[in-house]
């Protein structure tokens, strides 16, 4: 649909007019849609899918009918609704049914009947009263539903707040007015920020008659998704702009609200300090704090504290280094105080918007917003479907694209799943005559042993190397894997000897394997804190009852493997992989110790260790005299029990001290 054409047929759908009559073609028992139209979907800048919706007359009733289908990563995402409205847009009813991405589903429904609604959200159906102005949505989409939800707020009064059933609130702020170019007009376009449709905040663009023009946010598996109306593509750079642009001024209000309690000279006294090193706890400790360093730690007897200095009194808890993440990716710009409300101080970011990522990684340097410290691993994809926009099919391309990262401050570059297996040891090449390191999925029609060889320098997740073990199968016989056999011992020693950092990301793993039908705040607690719309999206994940068996027997198999891979001396360092935000490292810092590492070494592999392998192990990764204030206090001791890295006291960023409590609200958590 041209944008001219949208603006006449919105503008009956407004306005309650008559619809138009199709004189021959439409028998009457047909009814003219009143409206059509469509949106083309993103992630990551790059096409995924469609959208389509209509609007039609039944009697005095609107009937609103959207379908979406988009295709990720191999997996086919349907998604379909039905929205009965009143002439004023008030809903009568609503359903909504299919996927919200690869690894969620919906099947709610709301029916209106006087002052109450019939609510099925999630299985179970319950009866709830209804206010005087309220809508009827999902979280997560479809598009055009939010479209009608902007047309119903504005008709009903623009209210601060409006409620949403099955659940929830949400909220719309002007934030300003672009101007784009499409189908050959120059249109004005105003700009709000949406919450409470999905976890944190998106950026939703109107037109003058009420038409929604494109939307930029995270999708239900966290990822950066943005859709455009048909006839605005062109526009696309002007909407991730006016996104990231929003989430940085979001991010500073919190960094205006939300006050260190101390920064510049002061000390923590009488903690439990483990200083990361693998050295034996101190008791009575004191780790004392001047203009971002350490200047000193250790035993209170050894440490003096000058006079006047102000002290944070710390008996009963632990003092360690903060932690880092190497495997995140802050595609919304809620990620940042999320991560360092969990005492996470560095995040590796291992596939990400450009536009946003590195504008996140440099408001968080100058002071403009809390969050870790970031650095930055650039992906590079190929084929026909790559994930993101950076793709290489051709040797130029692939060393354009290691260049154009190099240029932009990143550390690593990611190899993910498409790029031709020939162009690894292109990329490899580039990367480490720049300087840089090589990470990543293994490429299909590669092996982990392939991978390596051609030179990566790190292997993201432990499914690869899991599949690289299985000894080769007999005629007629599937491969099995045995971690005792003659193969899976060469393979690993190849990973030893050629120094192979290994990122497990067993946490991730569980959230797919899981029983669907059970929460999955069974196994993660933190999803317990999550804002409503996250927890909702979050607990419809995991395998289907039939499958569940076998998915939980594959994650203890590759919990066995991380297990025999650190017994063997492969390096291994923890990271999250988006999941729940904050509270996932330390889910995968809880299964690291169930594959039999000790609390110490679960710990080292989420501080020193990372540290070590990006090269930065002079300045951080351990609470030493001068190196980074960058550390975690929390009540009890993870050293006893993994767990108590959960009860994060307070977390020290470059040497300003944080209580969790505020920043997670920040983020939409409770504490």
């Amino acid at each position: 649909m041209q944008p001219r054409s949208a603006l006449i047929l919105a503008c009956s759908f407004l306005l309650g007019a008559p619809p138009a009559r199709a004189q021959d073609t439409v028998a009457p028992s047909e009814p003219v849609p009143i409206e059509r139209g469509a949106f083309r979907l993103f992630k990551l800048q790059q096409p995924v899918g469609r959208e389509e919706y209509e609007v039609r007359r039944d009697g005095r009733k609107l009937v609103l009918t959207a379908s979406s289908t988009l295709e990720f990563l191999g997996g086919g995402v349907p998604l379909a609704a039905t929205l009965r409205m009143a002439p004023d847009l008030s809903p009568d009813s609503f359903e909504v049914r299919g996927r919200t991405s690869t690894m969620t589903d919906t099947d709610n429904a709301v029916r209106v009947q006087g002052r109450s609604a019939t609510v099925r959200r999630r299985g179970e159906t319950r009866t709830v009263p209804v206010p005087d102005r309220f809508f009827t949505i999902g979280h997560y989409g479809p598009v055009s539903l939010e479209q009608a939800l902007f047309r119903y707020w504005t008709r009903h009064g623009r209210p601060s707040r409006l409620e949403i059933l099955p659940a929830g609130r949400v909220g719309f702020e002007h934030r300003g007015r672009d101007t784009v170019t499409a189908g050959g007009e120059t249109v004005v376009l105003d700009r709000y920020s949406v919450d409470g449709l999905g976890w944190g905040r998106k950026s939703t663009w109107i037109d003058g008659s009420g038409n929604l023009v494109a939307t930029v946010g995270g999708d239900a598996e966290l990822d950066r998704f943005e859709a455009i109306r048909e006839g605005y593509e062109t526009a696309l750079p002007v909407f991730v702009a006016g996104a990231v642009r929003d989430g940085l001024a979001d991010l500073a209000r919190v960094a205006a609200r939300v006050k260190p309690e101390r920064q510049g000279t002061f000390a923590i006294v009488g903690a439990r300090l483990v200083d990361g090193t693998g050295r034996p706890p101190v008791a009575d400790a004191v780790v004392l704090i001047r203009d971002g360093r350490i200047a000193a730690a250790g035993p209170r007897s050894a440490v003096p504290i000058p006079r006047g200095t102000p002290r944070v009194d710390a008996r009963g808890k632990t003092v360690l280094p903060g932690l880092w993440d190497m495997h995140g990716h802050y595609e919304q710009v809620e990620w940042p105080a999320a991560a360092l409300a969990a005492g996470i101080t560095t995040v590796r970011d291992v596939a990400n918007e450009f536009e946003l990522v590195t504008a996140l990684r440099d408001a968080i340097y100058r002071g403009e917003a809390l969050g870790p410290r970031m650095l930055l691993a650039g992906v590079i994809d190929g084929g026909d479907h790559p994930l993101g926009v950076v793709a290489a099919n051709t040797p130029e391309e692939a060393r354009a694209a290691v260049n154009r990262y190099h240029r932009a401050g990143f550390q690593q570059v990611k190899v993910y799943q498409s790029v031709r297996p020939e162009l690894v040891p292109v990329i490899a090449a580039e990367a480490h005559r720049l300087g840089m390191t090589v990470t990543g999925h293994v490429p299909t029609g590669m092996t982990a042993v392939q991978f390596v060889e051609a030179g990566a320098d790190q292997i993201n997740h432990i499914g690869y190397v899991a599949v690289a073990l299985r000894s080769p199968g007999e005629p007629g016989r599937p491969a099995t894997l045995d971690l005792g056999s003659e193969h899976a011992r060469s393979v690993i020693r190849l990973l030893r000897e050629r120094g192979t950092v290994v990122e497990p990301t067993l946490a991730r793993t569980e959230q797919h394997a899981h029983p669907r039908d059970t929460a999955f705040v069974r196994f993660e607690p933190g999803v317990a804190k999550a804002p409503l719309e996250l927890q909702e999206a979050l607990n419809s994940t995991g395998a289907a009852a039939d499958a569940a068996a076998r998915t939980m027997a594959g994650l203890d198999r590759l919990i066995g493997v991380a297990g025999a891979l650190h017994e063997a001396g492969v390096p291994l360092i923890l990271g999250s992989d988006l999941v729940v935000p904050g509270h996932t490292l330390h889910r995968e810092m809880e299964l690291a110790v169930r594959a039999g590492m000790t609390p110490m070494e679960a710990l080292q592999a989420a501080t020193l260790v990372p540290a070590r392998v990006m090269g930065l192990d002079a300045e951080s990764g351990s609470v030493e005299a001068g190196k980074r204030a960058d550390l975690v206090l929390v009540d009890g001791d993870p050293l006893r029990d993994i767990s108590e890295i959960r009860k994060v006291s307070a977390v020290v960023t470059q040497g300003r001290m944080y209580r969790p409590a505020e920043l997670w609200r920040s983020a939409g958590f409770e504490p």
